[in-house]
């Protein structure tokens, strides 16, 4: 728990610069929007991990809370807050903190697995909460840079996003461990320090 609580805090003091596009080919004079969309989680390995750390999440959260409508609603509310996301970044450009929101959402993932398996399900209430919050972060950089076939672009990320979501819960499904939340926040120290 120490370690996790470490990585949150140094997530939270880091200034990763330009963290959210590590990876990225992207050719905005493409003709294919959707496909640069769908391109675009898979090759930027902040939001890979996070995707994945979130879908991870939800099937934990889910089978805790023994409801068939928790899932659904959980993955619902992601692509909206990623799609709320690539709207406003569209709309508003660049502004500052959204790369250090975007390294903290991996630690709030993560910590949000390891508090999975405890009993004090408010506080893993509220880190899924506020997980599913932190991805309008994700659509917010995507969205400045998605100049042109903003539409194409975002539901090619929708598509991509719910998969990689989708992935991370199977995985939890399959490796049910609190071990899998310092991976993800080993992860995301990892891509800070290469950033």
């Amino acid at each position: 728990m120490k370690l996790v609580r470490l990585l949150t805090l140094t997530s939270v003091f880091a200034a990763p610069a330009a963290f959210a596009h590590v990876g990225h080919m992207h050719d905005h004079g493409s003709s294919n929007a959707f496909f640069e969309g769908f391109v675009h989680p898979l090759t930027g390995l902040d939001h890979l991990v996070m995707l994945l750390g979130l879908g991870m999440l939800i099937n934990h959260f889910s089978s805790s809370k023994q409801s068939s409508k928790t899932k659904p609603a959980l993955f619902i509310a992601a692509l909206v807050s990623l799609t709320v996301g690539l709207t406003a970044g569209s709309l508003f450009g660049a502004i500052s903190g959204v790369e250090l929101m975007i390294a903290a959402s991996i630690f709030v993932v993560a910590l949000g697995i390891w508090n999975a398996f405890s009993t004090r399900e408010s506080l893993t209430q509220a880190l899924v909460i506020a997980s599913v919050g932190l991805v309008f972060f994700h659509g917010f950089a995507h969205g400045v840079e998605a100049t042109g076939g903003l539409f194409g672009f975002g539901a090619g990320m929708l598509v991509a996003a719910l998969g990689i979501m989708f992935t991370g819960e199977r995985i939890a499904h399959l490796l049910s461990t609190k071990w899998l939340g310092a991976g993800i926040a080993a992860s995301g120290a990892a891509l800070m320090m290469a950033s």
